[in-house]
């Protein structure tokens, strides 16, 4: 006001000045210029020499109705009306302001309004009374929009709108909060309606894939729907960031992330957080989750559910067009996001927090059905900016025992292990691989069924391989080999003994296909022990080899390239020498339920010369019987059999013979399982002269047999003779001699001559018999040979020799190996 200015103090004196004098619009602050509290508790500057417009007295119409005084605030030089700057609120009184169309929002519009005091409000109306104001005005900043109307200082539309992204994502969106006052023709009353929608302003968001924080998340755009809800939920005063809900729910979206071509749909509840919110407090508040309907639901961050393999590495080509990383693609059951900042302001980047994922190739080799939690692996964002591929993708908080007690092959079995890394070329594996076996294999995890692997590993130097592909059927396969380098029990590792296990099973059709291999190379087998003094028989393997197929017989090829029988069986020492020859010829395979039995069978020739006997017709039988569940290998030789003995000729004599054994490695009952065998010979003369005929006779043989832990060994001969002399005389005679080991260094010996005269009417006969035992030297047998020798039993003897008297049962089978 000019100084020496005088305002009459009246109505119509302060009126006119009102008209005359300009608006003080600076400085905006409270008590020193112009100010409108309108709406509610927001403080208003006008325009610097603003004006008033009024009548400075009452109009009344012709019909005598007088109009409500009011003024109009106008802009300086021109009709228009003035603009106005939010620049101030005044405290709130809670709860009534939450009720207000505003609330909260009149401090963000007083704060924007101070932060911009360039930016008016643009006013279409701004009439002042004493019974309110009439305004309508709107203004936009950065990111918010506010449009308001008020008739005589009631509320009658009002409209928010709140720029902001949705989290994780990142997308653009906006809350558009539209208040209004409508009149409720039923009641009569006027009231306001407030309706609260979202608007996906960006429903389609690109990502890079180069940077590291891009790494984080393996989709390269994602796209949001709807991209309009309504209505929403009203949030909480003064939140920057709410879970987006509608009577109490959170609403869900579906997005759908693209990544090398494919598209995945998430089922998601979002957040619309303001731009500039703090990525910290965004992740906290995702890391709680939304409204949850049951209260006793532990909180925790939205899942959403894949089911299908996803590519956790992904590039982009020459062309542009983007690709997945080759071996990087996981079966994820379930994902949880959150969201990276990016340098130091609050921009952020979507990230998987954590990843529930399926092991395709593990439950199909396995069974193994667990779901799996998992994180991405650090080395995934480092290889960023890098040419080769992470070699690991994800990382197991929980380390998974993966048993791989399941996948054996008769002859070899893989170390189980506590997996806590999915490898882009191992597959399951372990960070920091143990180098002792104890912590990789049980007990039951043997080798041919009889050595504990733990035992003859020396250092574990090899990770199981577990991989899984899709193309051209669902195949998984494992692939283990491990050098045996420590000796026990029956097994003793040659130069360059490995053990490879190859386990494939793949979809066929619908139905699914295994295939085991299992190879042990250049080992050898003692029984019971494989060193020098020690051992029954004693093999050497170049190569024994397990393959099974679904479906099929299982077959099973060895390669021996040695066979030596010890001290014990010394007296069938070079048969041994034909042991090796067997193994490249065509097996007979027997499958049960439970083991596979492999036999071979060799005609020996020419005939062997075994001490003083010569031997013919010889057939040699070797086996080996693997199990198909934990018990020990067994290994069986026969030289000929009780139903086809080999021909035997000693000194002009002749006869057959048989020896079968059956050796067991591992267990208890380790050694020398079965042992049965003899050799018989004979020879037999008889002539008739008419008047007088006569027959001599000697029979002899060895029988060997095995009774529990022990071993009996007899011989027996037999030398006779009969004459009868015109059929009225006969004179016989018989004599038989038998030996028998009673312990290891005795020798018992007994022989019975019996004579006996017919003389038609009389007749007579006289038995003579006699025992002798023989005592050896302490050497005549090793001291760890004494328990394997016991006596025979007289029985076994007797059965040798067939019944004593006149009958004679070996007389008819002694003709076939020789001439009368």
């Amino acid at each position: 006001m000019p100084t020496g200015r005088v305002i009459p103090l009246t109505v119509e004196g302060v009126l006119a000045a009102m008209n005359e004098l300009k608006l003080a619009g600076t400085p905006r602050e409270q008590g020193k210029a112009s100010t409108l509290e309108l709406p509610w508790r927001l403080l208003l500057a006008v325009e610097d020499k603003a004006r008033c417009r009024h009548p400075r007295r009452p109009a009344t119409s012709d019909a005598g109705v007088t109009a409500l005084w009011h003024t109009r605030v106008l802009a300086p030089s021109s009709p228009a009306y003035s603009a106005v700057f939010p620049f101030a609120s005044l405290p709130l009184e809670t709860p009534f302001s939450d009720s207000t169309p505003l609330a909260d929002g009149v401090k963000k519009i007083a704060a924007l309004g101070h932060d911009h005091p360039g930016t008016p409000v643009a006013v279409d109306t701004l009439l002042l009374s004493a019974c309110g104001a009439w305004f309508s005005g709107s203004v936009s900043y950065p990111d918010l929009e506010w449009t308001h109307r008020v008739v005589m200082g009631r509320d009658v539309y009002v409209r928010l709108l709140q720029r902001g992204v949705l989290f994780p994502f990142g997308n653009e969106a906006s809350t558009v909060e539209v208040t209004e006052r409508k009149f409720d023709p039923v009641t009569g009353v006027a009231g306001l309606h407030r309706t609260l929608t979202l608007v996906v302003t960006q429903p389609v968001l690109d990502y890079g894939i180069e940077q590291r924080h891009e790494r984080e998340f393996p989709f390269h755009r994602v796209a949001i729907e709807p991209v309009l809800v309504t209505p929403l939920d009203r949030p909480a005063s003064s939140a920057r960031a709410h879970w987006l809900t509608r009577d109490g729910r959170p609403v869900m979206f579906t997005v759908h992330a693209s990544s090398a071509g494919d598209v995945v749909p998430l089922r998601l509840p979002l957040i619309f957080a303001e731009k500039g919110t703090d990525v910290g407090d965004l992740n906290a508040l995702y890391a709680q989750g939304g409204p949850r309907e049951d209260a006793e639901v532990a909180p925790g961050p939205p899942t959403a559910v894949v089911d299908r393999a996803v590519p956790l590495v992904l590039r982009r080509r020459a062309d542009k067009v983007v690709e997945a990383v080759e071996r990087t693609e996981q079966h994820v059951r379930t994902l949880t996001l959150a969201a990276t900042r990016i340098g130091s302001g609050t921009a952020f980047h979507p990230r998987i927090a954590g990843l529930e994922v399926l092991l395709p190739a593990v439950q199909q080799l396995l069974g193994q059905h667990a779901t799996i939690r998992a994180t991405l692996a650090r080395e995934v964002a480092d290889a960023a900016g890098s040419v080769s591929p992470p070699d690991v993708l994800l990382e197991l908080p929980d380390k998974v025992p993966v048993n791989f007690a399941a996948a054996r092959a008769a002859v070899a079995a893989a170390p189980s292990m506590a997996v806590d890394r999915i490898h882009r070329e191992l597959g399951p594996t372990v960070a920091n691989l143990p180098t002792d076996p104890a912590k990789l294999f049980d007990r039951g995890a043997k080798l041919l069924g009889v050595v504990p692997l733990v035992d003859i590993i020396g250092q574990v130097t090899e990770r199981p391989t577990i991989i899984w592909s899709r193309t051209p059927t669902p195949r998984a396969t494992l692939h283990w080999t491990e050098s045996l380098t420590r000796e026990k029990g029956p097994f003793k590792p040659l130069a360059d003994c490995r053990v490879t296990l190859d386990v494939q099973t793949e979809l066929v059709g619908g139905q699914p296909r295994t295939t085991t291999d299992g190879t042990v190379t250049n080992f050898a087998i003692g029984i019971p022990s494989p060193q020098e003094d020690k051992y029954l028989v004693k093999l050497g393997f170049t190569a024994l080899k397990f393959h099974a197929e679904s479906g099929e017989l299982p077959k099973t090829t060895l390669v021996i390239s040695s066979a030596r029988l010890g001290q014990q069986l010394k007296f069938v020492q070079k048969l041994s020498n034909y042991l090796p020859g067997i193994g490249g010829k065509a097996p007979t395979v027997d499958v049960g339920s439970r083991e596979v039995r492999v036999r071979y069978a060799l005609a020996v020739s020419p005939p062997p010369q075994l001490g003083v006997f010569v031997l013919q017709n010889l057939l040699l039988q070797a086996g080996i019987t693997l199990s198909l569940g934990d018990d020990p290998v067994t290994v069986d030789f026969s030289f000929g059999t009780r139903d086809r003995p080999f021909l035997v000729t000693v000194m002009g004599f002749g006869g057959g013979g048989y020896l079968e054994l059956g050796i067991r490695a591992g267990g208890d009952d380790s050694g020398l399982e079965r042992f049965v065998g003899g050799i018989e010979f004979g020879a037999a003369v008889a002539m008739d002269f008419g008047v007088a005929r006569g027959e001599v006779h000697v029979f002899g043989g060895v029988v060997f047999t095995k009774r529990g832990s022990t071993i009996e060994i007899a011989g027996y001969l037999r030398i006779g003779g009969s004459v009868r002399v015109l059929g009225l005389i006969s004179v016989s005679v018989e004599l038989t001699i038998s030996l028998t080991f009673v312990e290891p260094n005795v020798l018992r010996g007994k022989a019975r001559l019996v004579i006996a005269v017919d003389l038609t009417f009389w007749s007579t006969s006289v038995e003579i018999t006699c025992e002798k035992t023989f005592t050896g030297s302490d050497q005549a047998v090793a001291p760890h040979d004494t328990a394997a020798l016991t006596a025979a039993n007289p029985s076994s003897v007797q059965h040798a020799w067939g019944p004593v008297g006149s009958s004679f049962p070996w007389h008819t089978y002694c003709k076939a190996f020789t001439r009368e």
